[in-house]
């Protein structure tokens, strides 16, 4: 039986070590607290963006982080622990677990990493308040868009003056 329970630890350890080192942001939540209705409810918000909250035995990340970039998070873990893993964009993983922060109480990012930076709450909420990637691809098609009109005005501009020459230089010839 003890045997059992062991090989079931083992595979549990090295799923999730596999999932650590997958994960394009992983954060470290503490949900001491929270009933069980609001977690499931703050799972299903998550999962369309590729956020999949695990709840798991400090012991056991502290052995499932071990040679991966999240291993400094298995620092210090006391309590009930929760990690929230996103395979999506890190940003917005970041922006929703935040904002599920604010809307369970008893939900808390403690520590992260996000694309291989180890960040603390102040930088999870840091994150949480820049433009998506989406946004900002947006922003810069259109700042691109500005530069491009004011290109093809600069042409139009210089073709009229080009051709104003070229009228003036004909009416000289001709005179």
């Amino acid at each position: 039986m003890v045997e059992k329970k062991y090989k079931d630890k083992a595979a549990l350890v090295a799923e999730l070590n596999e999932k650590l080192n997958r994960a394009s942001a992983v954060v470290v939540t503490e949900y001491r607290g929270l009933k069980a209705g609001d977690l499931v409810k703050l799972r299903s918000a998550l999962r369309p963006a590729q956020i999949e909250v695990v709840v798991v035995k400090n012991s056991l990340l502290r052995r499932a982080a071990q040679g991966t970039t999240c291993e400094s998070l298995s620092e210090g873990l006391a309590g009930p622990t929760a990690v929230a893993l996103s395979f999506g964009e890190p940003a917005e993983a970041a922006k929703l677990l935040s904002k599920g922060a604010k809307d369970f109480d008893k939900f808390n990012l403690t520590k992260g990493v996000v694309d291989k930076m180890v960040v603390d709450e102040r930088g999870l909420a840091a994150l949480a308040s820049l433009p998506g990637k989406a946004e900002l691809q947006s922003q810069f098609a259109g700042v691109l868009e500005g530069f491009v009109g004011e290109f093809v005005y600069l042409i139009e501009a210089t073709m009229r003056e080009f051709s104003g020459l070229l009228e003036a230089q004909a009416e000289k010839v001709a005179a």
